[in-house]
C-alpha cells in the first residue's frame, strides 16, 4: 500500500471590493516549470472553489509536467456573462500583474480561444497585451491539438483531455484607424438607380440568407 501526500499552495489577487480577480495562483511542486494561462474572464473559481476551466487547466498541465499555474485573464471582471461592448477595455492593473507574471514562468499560454475574431474592440484590447508581452514572445504558446489545429479555449471539446503547446506567433495588429475611415464620396445615384440596387440587394439577401452576421459588439460571452 502506498500513500501520497501533497500540499498545493493557492493564492489569489483581487481588487479591493473583490470584483475584479488579477491572478489565481495554484502551485503544487516549485521545482517544476511554471506555466501562465490567459482567457477571457474570471468567473466563480476563487482559492478553494474549482469552475470546470480551472479543473481541465490543472489536469492538463500537470500531464504536460509543470508544477504551477498562474491563470490570468483579458478582463479581470468578475462576471458569468461579459458584454464585449461593455466590459472589454485594457486594464492597466490587470496588465501589470499579467506582465509581473510573465517574467517568472517558463511558458505564457494565450487560450481566449476566438473571441476576438469578430469584434474590432476586443481585438484593440488584445493587441495592447500582446505588446506588453512582445518581450516574452520566445516563451508563448497556444492550445492545439493532434489533428494540427490550434488557438483553443481550455473549454473547447477538442482538446478538453489532451493539450498540445504549439508556439503562439503575435499577430499584426487591427488597424483601428483604417475601419473608421469613411468611404469616400460617389456621384449621387438618381430615384431610379436608388431602387434598383435595393432591389438588387434584398434579392441577395433572401437567396443567401447564410450572409448575415452578428457583429461582435452584440455578442454575449460566457465567462471564463
Amino acid at each position: 500500500m502506498q500513500t501520497e501526500k501533497m500540499l498545493v499552495r493557492t493564492e489569489a489577487v483581487y481588487s479591493d471590493d473583490k470584483t475584479r480577480r488579477y491572478m489565481l495562483l495554484r502551485e503544487w511542486d516549485a521545482k517544476k516549470p511554471k506555466a501562465l494561462i490567459i482567457m477571457t474572464n474570471p468567473s466563480t473559481a476563487g482559492t478553494i472553489a474549482l469552475d470546470f476551466t480551472t479543473m481541465y487547466i490543472l489536469n492538463n498541465i500537470t500531464q504536460l509536467g509543470f508544477g504551477s499555474v498562474n491563470i490570468a485573464n483579458l478582463v479581470s471582471k468578475m462576471t458569468l456573462r461579459l458584454s464585449v461592448k461593455d466590459d472589454v477595455i485594457a486594464e492597466d492593473e490587470n496588465f501589470d500583474q499579467i506582465v509581473k507574471a510573465a517574467q517568472k514562468v517558463d511558458k505564457v499560454i494565450i487560450a481566449w480561444g476566438r473571441i476576438g475574431d469578430n469584434s474590432i474592440s476586443v481585438r484593440e484590447v488584445q493587441d495592447k497585451l500582446l505588446a506588453r508581452l512582445e518581450p516574452f514572445k520566445e516563451k508563448l504558446r497556444e492550445i492545439g491539438n493532434a489533428r494540427g489545429e490550434s488557438g483553443f479555449h481550455p473549454l473547447a471539446p477538442q482538446i478538453r483531455s489532451n493539450w498540445i503547446l504549439n508556439p503562439y506567433k503575435i499577430p499584426e495588429p487591427v488597424k483601428i484607424a483604417d475601419e473608421k475611415q469613411s468611404k469616400p464620396k460617389g456621384k449621387r445615384k438618381s430615384k431610379a438607380q436608388e431602387v434598383k440596387s435595393t432591389s438588387i440587394e434584398n434579392q441577395e439577401k433572401t437567396e443567401d440568407p447564410t450572409q448575415l452576421s452578428v457583429t461582435g459588439e452584440e455578442m454575449k460571452v460566457e465567462a471564463k
